[in-house]
Parts: C-alpha cells; sequence; structure tokens
C-alpha cells in the first residue's frame, strides 16, 4: 500500500510542474499504461523469477516431457486405467474392442502408413530379400530352436511342466505379429515399410510352417485356414494401405499432408495405446488360472527369454551391417508372436485337452510383455535412429 502512494504521490508531483497541453500534444510519456505492477516488484528487479515465470517454466518443462515421451507416458496411462477398471475394454464390453480395436484400430494404422509412405519406400521394401530372409529366418527358425533347446532343459530338471513345455514351443513356432511390430517400428524410427511387408510375409509362411514344425516339435498338428487368414491380411491390412497409397498423391497435391507428418505418427501411436489398453483389459480380467508362484517363474521365464532374443537380433543386426532403421525393425519384428494366429491355433491343435488353458498361458504372458517391453525401448530406439540420419 505504501509503495502504491509512493508512486501516486510521484505522478501527482509530475503532473504538478507539466505545463497544461492539449492531449494531442501531451508528452508521449503521459499517454502510456503504467506499467504492471509485477514488472516492478521487488522480486522481479533483483533477477529473481515471479512466481508467474515460475510456473510457466514448469508448464512449458512438463509439456515438453509429455511430447517427448508421448508414447511411453501414454502406454503407463493405459496400463493403470486397463487395471482401475478391465472391464470396460475388454471383449463384449462397451468399448467393443472386438470392432474398435481389431478392425478399426487395425485399419487405422495401415490407412496412416498408406498416407504417410512413398509408394518407392514400399517398392524399395520389397527387394530388400537379405532383410527379410533374416527377420524371418529369425522368427520362425531360431526363435523355435532356442525356445525348445530351452524348455527340454528346464523340463529335464523339472522346472517345468509338460503342458507349459507345449504351449512355449507353440508360442516360439508363430509368425509375428500383425500390427504391433508396424506400429512399434514406426514410433521407434525403424523402417515402417520393411515391418509391413514382413508382417504380411511371416503370417502367410505362418500358415504353411507353423503346422507342419508342430508335427515335427509337438506331436500333434491342426489344419490352419488359410482361406481365413488371407481374408484378414487382405482386409484389414493390404486393403487400407492401398486406400492409404491411393488417396496420398491427391492429398499431397493438395498440400493436406504438409507439414503433418508428426500428426500422423501420433495418430498412429494412440491407435496402438488403444491396442496397449484392451490387451491388457482382457489380461487383468482374464488371469492365467495357474498358482501364483508357477506364474510368476513362468514370467521371469518368458520376459528372460524374450530378452534375449531382443539382444541376438541387434547383434544380428549389428553383424550384418544393418542401418540403424532396418536394425530397429529387425530388433521388433522378428522376436514378436502373434496372439490372432495362435489362439486359434492352440484351440485347433490341442482340443479337447483338459489343461489347455495351461497350454496358452505362455502366449497371453508374451503378448502384452513383447508390446510393453517394445514400447519402453521405443524413445531409445528412437534416438539412437536420429543419431544416425544424415
Amino acid at each position: 500500500v505504501q509503495y502504491m502512494l509512493v508512486l501516486a504521490v510521484a505522478a501527482a508531483s509530475s503532473a504538478a510542474f507539466t505545463p497544461a497541453l492539449p492531449l494531442s500534444r501531451a508528452p508521449p510519456a503521459l499517454l502510456r499504461s503504467p506499467p504492471p505492477l509485477l514488472a516492478t516488484s521487488p522480486a522481479a528487479s533483483d533477477g529473481r523469477p515471479t512466481p508467474l515465470q515460475r510456473l510457466k517454466t514448469a508448464t512449458s518443462s512438463v509439456a515438453g516431457f509429455l511430447d517427448r515421451r508421448y508414447f511411453l507416458v501414454g502406454v503407463v496411462t493405459a496400463v493403470a486405467l486397463a487395471a482401475a477398471y478391465p472391464p470396460l475394454g475388454r471383449r463384449g464390453g462397451p468399448l467393443r474392442p472386438e470392432r474398435t480395436v481389431a478392425w478399426g484400430a487395425t485399419c487405422g494404422i495401415f490407412l496412416l502408413s498408406g498416407l504417410n509412405l512413398p509408394t518407392s519406400e514400399l517398392a524399395r521394401a520389397a527387394v530388400s530379400v537379405r532383410l527379410h530372409a533374416l527377420i524371418q529366418g529369425f522368427n520362425l527358425l531360431l526363435i523355435p530352436l532356442t525356445t525348445v533347446l530351452s524348455c527340454n532343459a528346464l523340463l529335464a530338471a523339472g522346472l517345468l511342466q509338460p503342458a507349459l513345455r507345449d504351449g512355449m514351443v507353440v508360442m516360439g513356432l508363430l509368425p509375428t505379429t500383425i500390427n504391433m511390430c508396424v506400429a512399434l517400428s514406426r514410433s521407434s524410427g525403424g523402417d515402417e515399410a520393411v515391418a509391413i511387408f514382413n508382417a504380411v510375409l511371416g503370417n502367410l509362411l505362418g500358415v504353411l510352417l507353423t503346422p507342419y514344425l508342430l508335427l515335427k516339435l509337438v506331436g500333434s498338428a491342426g489344419a490352419l485356414s488359410a482361406a481365413d487368414t488371407l481374408q484378414k491380411l487382405a482386409t484389414r491390412v493390404l486393403l487400407p494401405l492401398l486406400v492409404g497409397q491411393l488417396l496420398r498423391p491427391p492429398l499431397q497435391g493438395a498440400g493436406v499432408l504438409a507439414g503433418r507428418r508428426k500428426l500422423l505418427s501420433r495418430s498412429s501411436e494412440s491407435l496402438l495405446l488403444l491396442i496397449v489398453y484392451s490387451t491388457f483389459c482382457d489380461t487383468f480380467l482374464r488371469g492365467f488360472g495357474v498358482p501364483p508362484a508357477t506364474l510368476a517363474g513362468l514370467l521371469a521365464f518368458v520376459a528372460g527369454l524374450h530378452a534375449s532374443h531382443l539382444w541376438l537380433a541387434w547383434q544380428l543386426g549389428g553383424l550384418a551391417g544393418l542401418r540403424a532403421k532396418q536394425r530397429i525393425t529387425l530388433t521388433l519384428t522378428a522376436t514378436q508372436k502373434t496372439l490372432a494366429l495362435g489362439m486359434p491355433l492352440l484351440g485347433v491343435v490341442f482340443a479337447g485337452r483338459p489343461d489347455l488353458g495351461l497350454l496358452c498361458t505362455p502366449l497371453l504372458l508374451q503378448h502384452p510383455l513383447q508390446l510393453l517391453v517394445g514400447s519402453l525401448l521405443s524413445p531409445r530406439l528412437k534416438r539412437i535412429a536420429a543419431e544416425e540420419a544424415p
């Protein structure tokens, strides 16, 4: 109050000693509004930030962190929301994930890929034969081999039940995921076109190779519906991708896509977060039907095996002389296993077995685990790709 009185007295004194002039000729200083008190407060005059400035700085820092870690923060949030109320996002629940996720999110991811990817990139990916051979060989040959050897060792030591061993082997024989490997490759700075090509190629090969390998390694085989798999790939992957590619030239010519690469990327990541949420809703609601001690031991085994496969794939990419983008895609695509093909396959191969729920447990653990691990690795992999970019 005293400070304001001093200012008022000073202003009155100044006005008293100023000659009377018309308003239009008044000194400029008298026409200016008085400066805000915050600007002349003691806190600002000695160089220290005001509370308002500190609030703006803190808000800017939080916004920057959320922008840089959008996907990672989104994964944590999605898992927390799924744990808080799983029925909302479960299959058959209010959000209808069998439509909004299985169809909407999957088609949306590949539609955005078609809009974002130049046709030349897809053409280049199609002829990367050596890289495709590395990804499919690792996914369909090396992972089954390491899984069988490690499971047989644990079975011989009495640390793994026979039913869980069979479930682990079936999981190891499955192809890569259809949409998860593509979305993770994109959010991690990998080669999205290569991921798309191998998602389609891997699931086609899985229809042919997985039943044969099951017969050799487990002693059972089931007839996978090639027509059903082809229909899903065509309607959920190839058709949205083609629509995106057809829409890309006119939208690009009209300037609609200019400067919106980040928006397209964030939209794709948001659709993947919807898949994460739905997956964990089902996981939390369904449970695994095994004793907690057995579940903890199996989770540790599945996580350790997945981590070793990630490390091996990354080292293999380095030995093969791959660039960072291709190395990231190799690591994320070659190490994943599809739940969409695995669950129907388990039902066909082991129909009538009383321990079918136990057989499904390894895959039910692997599916959310690979999604969570890939999401956690995404920021680090993206920085690696950015550091190598010219």
